[in-house]
């Protein structure tokens, strides 16, 4: 299994003398390479194309078609990396990686873009710098994390002055990604091609490092053994298995405090703007509020938390009842009447995390249409909308079931095929009436 985290870096190059080179003169060698990095991807493009017009040609008059170690001498990714040994100053592997990835996207996208389906691959300027596995190397110096990335070859190495490899320290923003690099440098996990990309807006390179490791299912996990999560608005997320008193609950009052927080926060430095400095006077209103525009980004790195906390949370429970499968509704948005804080919330990426983090555990994911399972009874399964008189509560109309509202969803949720039996249940009493 494969999985990527993103680590932000800073520049700690050292020159032959041992000094800290300023970071822009390594940014202008890394945006240099970057460019590099696109012009070799859209010529790896063209040569695809090129073969792609023989092989077509060839077939039309031979009834076949060619192999490529016939006519290049070695496959087409080894013939289009051979291109570019030289000329270029990225380091070997990582020219390799780079034109391996165009030539695959190119196969794939192949039948597509003859059809004219898809436009012909080309690749602009923002380019990540592919990086083989063995480009990457994780150092611990005085409690910091440092990597060493593999960039240059040696005519690069001569062109720029310093060695073909520069270092970063790594912004270690919490233990998940501590833990990750520790695992990558004890070889508990084996690092995978990764990237590594410059983010405009934060000024700074990140590492997209992908790692892999054996997925191990635990044996004691019953595979028919179904937890059911429902993700909602005043809840963030309930789950329970069917019949079972027991739950996990995460209510939304953390999200809310910091909602209130956040937004109060904001409204004093929009009203700061009114009287700021010279700095700020003059360059228009964006930049006039730019420090309370910068909360969203506070709100982001909350959400990403909260969600990577949440998600665990609910793996753990999973593990502990042994359920070998986590039902969650096929959400596509939120309810158009909910707060708008909490209607932003970014419920996908939620639900992506806990996909990703249940594979390590053996643990399979179901999904299912969300239409009644809050409006049905899980007791005598009723549907009607005034079971639920209230956000948080339900009582059943008919068996005077009563219970959080959010549990009876997820005991709805973790019953296999709910959906269907829903269906099933509308339509026979749309046949009675």
């Amino acid at each position: 299994m494969t999985k990527v985290v993103k680590l932000l870096l800073i520049s700690e190059q050292k020159d032959k003398n041992g000094e800290i080179i300023n970071y822009m003169e390594v940014n202008r060698i890394l945006w240099d390479l970057q460019r590099q990095t696109r012009e070799i991807k859209n010529k790896s493009v063209q040569l695809c194309w090129e073969w792609s017009g023989f092989s077509s040609e060839y077939n039309r008059e031979y009834g076949v078609y060619p192999k490529e170690k016939d006519f290049l001498k070695y496959t087409l990714a080894g013939y289009v990396n051979d291109k570019f040994k030289i000329g270029y100053d990225l380091y070997s592997a990582n020219n390799s990686s780079t034109t391996r990835e165009v030539c695959t996207a190119f196969n794939n996208a192949r039948s597509e873009m003859l059809n004219g389906s898809k436009s012909v691959l080309s690749y602009r300027a923002n380019q990540p710098l592919e990086l083989h596995n063995k480009s990457i190397l994780f150092i611990c110096e005085n409690g910091e994390i440092y990597v060493i990335i593999k960039l240059l070859n040696r005519s690069g190495a001569e062109k720029y002055g310093f060695g073909n490899s520069v270092r970063f320290r790594v912004m270690v923003r919490d233990k998940s990604s501590k833990t990750i690099i520790e695992r990558c440098k004890e070889g508990i996990y084996s690092i995978a091609g990764s990237k590594l990309i410059y983010n405009k807006k934060k000024k700074v390179w990140c590492l997209n490092l992908s790692y892999s490791f054996n997925v191990r299912t635990d044996p004691m996990l019953d595979m028919d053994k179904i937890l059911g999560v429902d993700i909602g608005v005043v809840c963030p997320l309930c789950a329970s298995v069917f019949g079972d008193l027991r739950r996990l609950v995460i209510s939304g009052g953390e999200i809310e405090e910091f909602r209130r927080r956040t937004e109060a926060r904001k409204r004093i430095l929009l009203k700061q703007g009114i009287t700021c400095g010279d700095g700020r006077i003059g360059h228009g209103r964006k930049k006039r509020n730019e420090p309370a525009y910068k909360i969203e980004d506070r709100i982001a790195r909350f959400r990403d938390t909260a969600n990577h906390k949440y998600s665990r949370a609910l793996i753990e429970f999973a593990v502990k009842n042994r359920c070998g499968v986590i039902q969650m509704e096929n959400l596509k948005g939120i309810a158009v009447n909910a707060d708008k804080f909490l209607k932003n919330w970014s419920y996908y990426d939620l639900q992506t995390k806990i996909e990703n983090k249940v594979k390590e555990a053996g643990i399979i994911v179901a999904y299912i249409r969300p239409e009644f399972t809050s409006q049905r009874c899980s007791k005598c399964g009723c549907i009607h909308r005034d079971n639920r008189p209230e956000q948080a509560r339900f009582k059943c109309l008919k068996c005077g079931f009563e219970e959080n509202a959010d549990y009876n969803a997820s005991q709805n949720i973790a019953i296999r095929k709910i959906d269907k039996i829903i269906e099933q249940s509308l339509v026979a009493n749309a046949m009675l009436t």
